[in-house]
């Protein structure tokens, strides 16, 4: 990816900053997964997450403000209850699901063994779901996008809260389609998002990631060192005086992206009218904005919801009734 680096964090009514908010949580990712599997009561929820009542209400609540979600009422044998069902807006949010899954399946050590695979049912070969340019329908990946912010207002401190805990984590682990482990190490803390996102758009040396996202140096140097770790960023001999390291993305870094570029997309739903986006992608070969879409690497159809189905390894569970 080209172009000069920007800045990462904005107010709090900025589009981007707001999907993120909401979507970097392993919490809010899970029960959109369960409502795209038809778990749609609050009961069915809090029994197949083993997620505390209070952390159900808050996501689900955040969810519901933020139109992703809508409360319907329905009657049991005692008194009118709610469910919970996706809006048009949440159902948006499938690719994002389906490249979350692509990624750890190919880039994190015995995922593969244990992930279901994707089945294109026009033409019934399994997929690996590449990222695709809607405008020329081919495929890209970070190296074919230029990235650009339309403005460069000021830059204020993130919440960087981590709400999902490691018992969380650890309860969920049996489970494949729960646990998402170096997932949640980029979706899960605001300040290691902003690191990628940063990485992604050219930021290198560490001066430049602190005055960029407004983060201390020992945190900095946290976070930095858990995403070498994870195999998402690499090391090297920075060429500055004031810089003894850079940080580079590696592949499994730069596989990331559609990711990213999905929330991107996502996220201009938050835009009020007249607002600019706040990053631009473009299709340096087609030289169209990036509208993404997920491609079949088989037929090179585009992918539609309802034309794709998870098999094995792992069976999906069957939601109740």
């Amino acid at each position: 990816m080209t172009e000069a680096t920007a800045h990462l964090v904005r107010p709090a009514g900025d589009p981007l900053r707001r999907a993120l908010e909401l979507l970097g949580d392993q919490w809010t990712l899970l029960i959109l997964q369960s409502l795209f599997l038809r778990f749609r009561r609050y009961e069915e929820l809090r029994l197949r997450l083993g997620i505390s009542p209070t952390a159900l209400s808050g996501r689900l609540r955040g969810m519901v403000d933020a139109g992703v979600l809508v409360r319907t009422p329905y009657r049991d044998a005692r008194r009118t209850r709610h469910e919970y069902r996706l809006t048009e807006r949440g159902l948006e949010l499938w690719p994002l699901l389906i490249s979350i899954w692509a990624w750890e399946r190919e880039w994190v050590e015995g995922r593969r063994a244990v992930l279901p695979t994707l089945i294109h049912l026009d033409c019934e070969l399994a997929t690996s779901a590449p990222l695709g340019c809607a405008s020329c329908e081919r495929r890209v990946d970070a190296r074919d996008i230029r990235a650009h912010r339309l403005d460069d207002t000021g830059v204020v401190e993130a919440t960087a809260t981590k709400r999902f805990r490691r018992k969380d984590a650890e309860s969920l682990a049996g489970d494949p389609l729960m646990f998402f482990p170096d997932t949640m190490e980029l979706l899960g803390d605001r300040w290691s998002t902003g690191l990628v996102v940063s990485a992604l758009l050219g930021a290198r040396h560490f001066s430049e990631f602190e005055r960029e996202l407004g983060i201390g140096p020992s945190v900095l140097s946290g976070r930095l060192s858990k995403l070498v770790d994870v195999g998402v960023l690499r090391t090297g001999v920075a060429k500055t005086r004031t810089d003894a390291h850079d940080y580079r993305l590696t592949a499994k870094g730069l596989a990331f992206f559609p990711a990213l570029a999905f929330i991107a997309e996502w996220s201009r739903g938050f835009e009020v009218p007249g607002q600019a986006p706040d990053i631009v992608l473009d299709h340096v070969d087609c030289g169209d904005r990036l509208k993404p879409i997920l491609l079949c690497d088989h037929c090179w159809l585009p992918l539609l919801r309802n034309r794709i189905r998870f098999g094995g390894p792992v069976q999906l569970p069957v939601p109740p009734r």
